[in-house]
């Protein structure tokens, strides 16, 4: 009996000696575990490329610096893309609906009335020419968690040939015109995005009592659709890498 004893108490041994090991083991490895102080950077493919792509972009606006006069606009703008940032296209914008939509607005009836004066205010009938953008700047967001969408925000700049008219003077004329823009494009696919921007068309209004004209700006807002061609692209080891 004392033999079994002694055996029986030896074997306890072993038994606590393994399982200490066992339980020592995952500490042992997390204590070598090594720590680095670079920081470790995720690059991320663009999903979209422009380059050598065409850009079809239809749209649909409303002005919003004039209270007298609200000019709709309807348009598309075509623009080949040279590079992810460079673009250069041709434009053009329609905005002579009649009455349909747009026209003189309430507070243009009420000065009117009120004033008892002819009072004037200048609209586009029509716009057309080309322009060249930049896009300094492309990202990414997470909508609501459910996915990442990539967008870029460009500028753009350009002349265009308009012609313009009065609520006094509605026979219109034709000239020399510019125009700026804010454009952000977020893009739904590989060859579809959502185009917003913020358009302003500088030209000389003729309006009642100014036989020179006036220097007018029509800001407007729009939304319409970027529709590229080709619909599909390629990936090579020049194109600059997408996001971070």
């Amino acid at each position: 009996m004392p033999h079994r004893s002694f055996a029986a108490r030896h074997l306890l041994a072993l038994a606590a000696l393994g399982s200490a090991t066992v339980l020592s083991s995952p500490v042992s490895a997390q204590d070598s575990v090594q720590e680095f102080s670079d920081t470790i950077h995720v690059i991320q493919r663009r999903p979209v490329l422009q380059k050598k792509r065409l850009d079809l972009s239809p749209r649909f606006g409303v002005n919003v610096n004039d209270s007298i006069y609200r000019n709709f606009r309807v348009g598309a703008n075509l623009n080949f893309h040279f590079s992810e940032r460079f673009y250069a296209g041709a434009l053009f914008d329609w905005y002579d609906f009649g009455e349909v939509i747009g026209g003189p607005t309430q507070s243009f009836r009420d000065v009117d009335t009120e004033a008892r004066a002819s009072t004037d205010a200048a609209y586009l009938n029509w716009a057309g020419g080309a322009e060249v953008g930049f896009a300094p700047l492309v990202g990414k967001f997470a909508l609501f968690n459910r996915g990442l969408f990539f967008y870029d925000v460009s500028v753009s700049a350009g002349v265009l040939f308009a012609n313009s008219a009065s609520i006094a003077r509605p026979s219109g004329q034709s000239g020399l015109a510019g125009t700026a823009a804010l454009t952000t494009r977020v893009f739904l696919n590989d060859w579809m995005a959502l185009n917003l921007e913020v358009r302003d068309t500088i030209y000389n209004a003729q309006l009642r009592g100014l036989p020179d004209g006036a220097l007018t700006h029509s800001v407007s807002v729009g939304a319409g659709l970027s529709l590229y061609v080709p619909t599909a692209f390629e990936y090579s080891d020049s194109e600059e890498p997408a996001q971070r």
